[in-house]
């Protein structure tokens, strides 16, 4: 199957995907290890690593999920 990765969690990711999805595309949501945010966060960062980033990433799998 063929679809659109998009990375990381904020908000606006979840507006793109639920639009791309919309259109007929499949989506994957990437969430956790961010290797395109590289540049931005200044290495390959895994997220979720203490509690509060921990429940942060699990609420944007389920957003990313719905």
């Amino acid at each position: 199957m063929d679809a659109i990765k998009l990375e990381g969690g904020s908000p606006s990711r979840i507006v793109a995907a639920k639009a791309i999805v919309e259109a007929g595309i499949a989506v994957m949501g990437h969430v956790g290890l961010t290797p395109q945010a590289i540049s931005v966060l200044g290495g390959f960062r895994p997220q979720g690593r203490n509690v509060a980033s921990a429940v942060k990433v699990s609420l944007f799998v389920h957003l990313f999920g719905n």
